[in-house]
């Protein structure tokens, strides 16, 4: 992850039995690297009979390769290829952070029941993932750079909608906050005067998803992060939204579900990979 770095060893359903947990090495692939493998092998030397890892990364990934983590400023990482090499018995799966939870929620969380689950992550940024019949389609899927439009400009979808984003969104509306936390206490105590952002953000999450659910007429619509902490503030309000916009559509109606996994979801998703 972009804040911390966690190896552990996780069982077939997924039980963890072994953690440990670092601040991520930035700025330096071979330091990153150093501190990958010796994690790993203080697990690995606990634990001598896993047989595979799975990764999960907070960037794109191809190939096995970590194309570009542009929150710890690496690029061309070649991750996959150096762990398979110093530890030549395991089998290495590689993956987009939002990738993998999005995989661990459709086969151990409350996407197991449903056939199509498209997981959504809302925090400081914004990330997503598809599973189709328990596979997952691995994509970029950068949800949080797509482009929309607002007040005459285009901005990146988490520039304005993520939990940072929800403070640019505030100040555009005439109103200073702090944190996504202040954004949904002013709204929880029905200031006025942060109505218009409120409505603005609904709209624009509201259309994006309305979008996932005419793109990929989903069984549930998983949602993750920070800024759930307040979904019961705003989950009717957004669901009358993304009901509205595809009702013209013969496809199913949204069904938004909490995510299972929260501070874990990073080390299933990525131990998801090799398991499943």
């Amino acid at each position: 992850g972009a804040t911390n770095l966690r190896v552990g060893a996780v069982t077939s359903n997924g039980e963890i039995l072994d953690v440990i947990r670092e601040s991520t090495t930035k700025d330096d692939a071979s330091l990153l690297y150093a501190q990958i493998k010796r994690m790993l092998s203080e697990i690995y030397s606990k634990h001598p009979d896993v047989t595979k890892v799975g990764m999960s990364t907070c960037g794109l990934c191809e190939k096995g390769v970590a194309t570009a983590l542009p929150n710890l400023h690496i690029y061309d990482f070649k991750i996959k290829e150096l762990v398979e090499k110093d530890f030549p018995s395991l089998e290495v799966t590689i993956a987009n952070d939002a990738n993998c939870a999005a995989l661990v929620e459709a086969k151990l969380g409350h996407g197991a029941k449903h056939r199509v689950t498209y997981f959504i992550t809302i925090s400081s940024g914004i990330g997503s993932g598809l599973v189709v019949d328990g596979e997952l389609v691995d994509l970029p899927f950068e949800t949080g750079h797509n482009y929309i439009g607002y007040q005459s400009r285009f901005y990146e979808f988490e520039e304005l909608c993520s939990g940072n984003g929800l403070v640019k969104l505030a100040k555009l509306n005439g109103v200073n906050v702090k944190n996504a936390a202040e954004f949904f206490s002013l709204v929880k105590n029905k200031d006025t005067k942060i109505q218009k952002a409120y409505d603005s953000w609904l709209q624009l999450v509201g259309a994006h998803l309305a979008n996932v659910q005419l793109n990929y007429n989903t069984d549930c619509i998983i949602l993750s992060g920070g800024v759930m902490k307040s979904i019961d503030l705003f989950l009717e309000d957004l669901k009358k939204i993304v009901d509205a916009f595809i009702a013209p559509y013969p496809i199913k109606k949204v069904n938004f579900v909490n995510a299972t996994f929260d501070q874990d979801a990073g080390l299933l998703g990525g131990a998801s990979l090799a398991l499943f």
